[in-house]
């Protein structure tokens, strides 16, 4: 008669030791995953509040509409802690000029600090347009192009 290899048992061995490395990398790609979607989120706030600043009639029509837009944007993102902060740059203000907006956001991973990730993680999007010269008037005129 032929005797069984003693290797009874190495089955669940080897499950117990790589079920908890399994589920550590699936816990890196979710947090990855929602770092990779938060960026895009905040980088298309930047793009929108930029545009809605460059058509503005006046640089602090243009700091106002870029604020509306990135809240517009980001509002209702629970993962954006404190909500977003916007710069908006309008030194050079002007015919030919451009326009910048800086978004930055503080991402809430608490809940993934168990395997290594911080428990914040500060996304910056920014974005750069010229001033569209159609809506250009000089100076404040007290309205604002919508």
């Amino acid at each position: 008669m032929m005797r069984r290899a003693p290797d009874r048992g190495s089955m669940s061995m080897e499950m117990a030791l790589v079920t908890p490395l399994f589920v550590v990398f699936l816990m890196l790609l979710a947090g990855a995953g929602r770092l990779v979607d938060a960026q895009s989120q905040v980088d298309g706030a930047a793009r929108d509040a930029v545009r809605s600043a460059s058509i503005a009639r006046s640089p602090e029509g243009a700091v106002r509409l870029a604020q509306q837009a990135a809240d517009a944007n980001l509002n209702g993102r629970d993962w954006c802690a404190g909500g977003p902060v916007v710069v908006t740059d309008t030194s050079q203000w002007g015919p030919g000029g451009r326009v910048s907006v800086t978004i930055s956001c503080d991402v809430d991973l608490g809940d993934l600090a168990f395997i290594g990730l911080p428990a914040t993680k500060t996304l910056r999007g920014r974005a750069l347009a010229p001033i569209d010269t159609f809506s250009y008037r000089g100076g404040d005129t007290g309205e604002d192009a919508q």
